[in-house]
């Protein structure tokens, strides 16, 4: 599960759920809760923050400027641009293009090797500040090119976050940069 903080509030869906950011106010989130009977929404401005049972509750949190994911295992940016879905454990972020970004972990890796699947082929590989290993691949899905960028963190004990970005050729640049921008600020 998934929650965010920010701007003074902390933001702790029921679940299913999806943060979405409002075009009402640049801190403003929609939180939607899918129910059977249909999803049940609700605008929380952090400026007046309110719960709305069975949708959110809202608790006093952080008073930085911008929103964070928390799980109990990380924490990052969230980067604007994508929706926070619970469709995957702890979440997913959705954006255009039919671009996805997950955060698991953190796991111990032995060879990262071991994230490239079937059919896809090898693009890029590269070390970002910080330690981060990157693997860029490319592959084909439903007779459309995709790509796929995995992002190996360290973390204590040998571990990594994996950052996985992927999407349909056309979104793959802003995957890439949030995922590139969420690390640079973790």
């Amino acid at each position: 599960m998934a929650r965010l903080a920010g701007y003074g509030v902390v933001l702790v869906p029921y679940w299913p759920y999806t943060f979405e950011r409002s075009d009402a106010a640049s801190d403003a989130v929609v939180v939607t809760n899918w129910r059977a009977d249909g999803p049940a929404r609700a605008l929380v401005d952090p400026a007046d923050a309110h719960a709305a049972p069975g949708i959110v509750d809202v608790e006093p949190g952080p008073d930085h400027p911008f929103w964070v994911i928390e799980t109990s295992s990380f924490s990052v940016v969230w980067p604007s641009g994508f929706s926070v879905e619970s469709t995957v454990d702890p979440y997913c972020l959705v954006g255009e293009h039919d671009a996805s970004i997950s955060v698991q972990g953190p796991v111990h890796i032995a060879d990262p090797d071991v994230m490239i699947a079937p059919g896809q082929t090898v693009v890029a590989r590269r070390k970002m500040s910080r330690d981060v290993q990157v693997i860029e691949l490319a592959y084909e899905h439903e007779g459309e090119p995709w790509r796929q960028a995995v992002y190996l963190y360290p973390r204590k004990g040998g571990r990594v976050l994996v950052f996985t970005a992927q999407s349909r050729e056309p979104g793959v640049a802003a995957a890439r940069d949030a995922v590139e921008w969420m690390l640079a600020l973790t």
